[in-house]
């Protein structure tokens, strides 16, 4: 039975995985919400939590909210299903436009009489934000959208009379990412990946500006009581000069020269101690990993670094993480590369101890997984963004809309790898976490 402390414990390390994920998927999403509000793109929802029940406000043209389900979050951008601009969308438009609102059974019915699938465009005008649709009472209905129609507001759901159905609907279209030009999907679809990398570079840049580096130095912090160091009667704050004759001239240079030795071998240590230089002789110990030890560590100093040091930094990391995941591309790397790959549970967990540990460990955190994820979106993945993109690219270079069987193909089987992926990252942070593994 899980004791009081230890329930406390698991609600923590949910509650902290929640927090740091959400904050991701934030900032991912809005990216997508900003780069399209720019294009001048209608966004029907943007809401904190995997789709579903939802509490939530509208501003202008978008509800704002958060589902029942706090774990990440969605950007819906009007016009991402791209569907067809047909002659039938105005006798849909009217349709609905006349009645204001109707139930999903209403619209079956309704379109027995027309030549046309009425209930799939009034889903395309859904997708394009001039119609909601919408659960209520336990049936979806669909209700037509605010509009303005001659300097007249009509709130949502109220039938009205739209003079220029063509008009309205080139209107309304002109408002969907689908009649954007390529690039600028694009650019819509890369904001997301792009807003992690900004805000991860912001964080890491600010905090190494701020806190510095730390830089080991050949001046003695502290001495391992009994080890061939303490014999010779070194103390802390003792600075190391040389080791058999030959100069130190970083902490780097000692160990490594150290390190070309063997436990047992016999050492001249030259240190400077209260300004007097003095000579030791010491043999050398063993660790217990086998290699020689002298028995002391090195004093840490901060020093400041400059903004152009942090970026360079800060672009390192971002390279060593690219470099990583393309791991998940190579055959013979793919199996070590997803031992090492953490699930929502390993996240988790590491996002509890990163709390315990700090504002400073934990936003730190926040900046590795957003590269993380920002870099894992750009994998040529259906449904992910970069698998998007390269649709789009395909179907910009051939001049022709890959059949719809085709697009839900490739994103089926995109979401068969990553849950895949999933289940076996998920076993191994059981493993690694729970079971010792």
């Amino acid at each position: 039975m899980i004791s009081l402390s230890g329930l406390t414990d698991i609600l923590m390390t949910v509650f902290w995985g929640l927090v740091l994920l959400t904050t991701i998927v934030f900032i991912h999403e809005g990216g997508h919400f900003l780069a399209a509000r720019a294009f001048g793109v209608r966004v029907k929802e943007f809401m904190i939590g995997l789709p579903g029940a939802k509490l939530a406000f509208k501003h202008k043209e978008t509800y704002y909210g958060v589902t029942v389900v706090p774990l990440g979050g969605y950007c819906m951008i009007a016009g991402m299903e791209k569907g067809e601009a047909s002659t039938d969308l105005e006798k849909a438009l009217a349709f609905i436009s006349y009645f204001g609102i109707v139930c999903l059974e209403q619209a079956e019915r309704a379109a027995e009489n027309f030549d046309f699938d009425l209930v799939t465009h009034l889903n395309t005008l859904d997708d394009w934000g001039t119609v909601r649709r919408f659960r209520a009472k336990g049936l979806f209905h669909y209700a037509i959208a605010e509009a303005t129609i001659d300097g007249v507001l009509y709130p949502e759901s109220e039938p009205r009379f739209i003079p220029d159905l063509k008009g309205f609907l080139a209107s309304e279209r002109r408002h969907t990412y689908a009649s954007l030009p390529w690039w600028k999907r694009l650019v819509i679809l890369l904001a997301g990946s792009f807003s992690n990398l900004l805000v991860a570079m912001v964080i890491l840049i600010t905090l190494l500006m701020v806190n510095g580096t730390q830089t080991a130095t050949t001046t003695v912090d502290t001495v391992v009581p009994g080890s061939p160091a303490a014999q010779a009667g070194l103390e802390p704050g003792d600075e190391l000069v040389s080791l058999n004759a030959v100069g130190v001239q970083s902490w780097q240079d000692f160990t490594r020269a150290v390190q070309e030795l063997e436990p047992g071998n016999e050492i001249v240590l030259g240190y400077r101690h209260d300004g007097y230089k003095l000579t030791a002789v010491l043999t050398l110990a063993e660790s217990e990993a086998g290699g020689p030890m002298i028995g002391v560590t090195s004093r840490i100093r901060q020093e400041p670094i400059s903004f152009f040091r942090a970026a360079e930094t800060s672009v390192a990391l971002v390279g060593l993480t690219l470099g990583a995941i393309l791991q998940l591309l190579n055959p013979a790397t793919f199996a070590d590369t997803i031992g090492q790959t953490s699930s929502v549970v390993g996240i988790s967990m590491e996002a509890s101890s990163a709390a315990e540990a700090g504002p400073f460990t934990f936003i730190l955190l926040i900046a590795a997984l957003s590269i993380s994820i920002g870099l894992m979106n750009l994998l040529p993945i259906p449904p992910l963004d970069g698998g998007k993109i390269v649709i789009e690219t395909i179907e910009r270079i051939t001049r022709r809309r890959l059949p719809v069987r085709v697009v839900n193909g490739l994103s089926f089987a995109g979401l068969a790898a990553m849950l895949l992926l999933f289940v076996v990252a998920t076993n191994a942070d059981i493993q690694r976490y729970f079971l010792g593994g």
